[in-house]
């Protein structure tokens, strides 16, 4: 399968879900697509330093031509992400995963949420999804790389799975998280 199409799955090309935030706030979840290129660049803005380090390892300032298609060109099956509009339909996160090449049951997840709706539920919503997503097309695990600094990821990681293993590199660690026993 190469297409999202070829999906039969609740996360098809027509999802959308609108969720409250912890403080109540309404937020729409839907598939990210090419024509949110604009979402995205403006999204860039609203990050702090410290987020954009976070998210990409490096201070990452803007988003090439290439990056944004990259980020929204997407096939819905090897790569995978779910974006979060505010009421204004502004973009204020998105959670995607990309499947490693040469392991079809593997992929690395990431999520990024703008300075202003952090700590109030939306990237775990978002991560929730991304799992039962990866789920429904043959992910198995998920492996990445964060900051080891970055106690947001980590804590996100902890709540969502009851087994991730850790692997430190000085300031990056490896995880690598089984999706049979995380909750979604």
């Amino acid at each position: 399968m190469t297409t999202h199409e070829n999906v039969a799955c609740k996360f098809g090309p027509d999802y959308r879900e609108v969720i409250e935030l912890n403080d109540g706030t309404p937020v729409t979840l839907r598939l990210v697509i090419p024509a949110d290129k604009p979402l995205l660049e403006r999204g860039m803005d609203d990050f702090s330093k410290e987020s954009r380090f976070r998210r990409f390892l490096y201070a990452k300032m803007r988003l090439t031509n290439a990056d944004l298609r990259y980020l929204t060109e997407i096939d819905g099956v090897d790569h995978f992400a779910i974006g979060a509009l505010n009421k204004a339909g502004d973009g204020i996160g998105v959670a995607r995963f990309v499947r490693f090449g040469d392991d079809r049951e593997v992929a690395e997840p990431a999520i990024a949420v703008i300075d202003a709706y952090q700590n109030r539920g939306l990237g775990y919503a978002l991560f929730r999804r991304l799992m039962a997503a990866a789920r429904e097309r043959g992910i198995r695990r998920f492996h990445g790389s964060i900051l080891s600094g970055n106690t947001a990821m980590t804590h996100l990681l902890h709540s969502v799975a009851q087994r991730i293993c850790f692997d430190y590199h000085g300031d990056v660690f490896n995880f690598d998280m089984p999706l049979d026993n995380a909750t979604d």
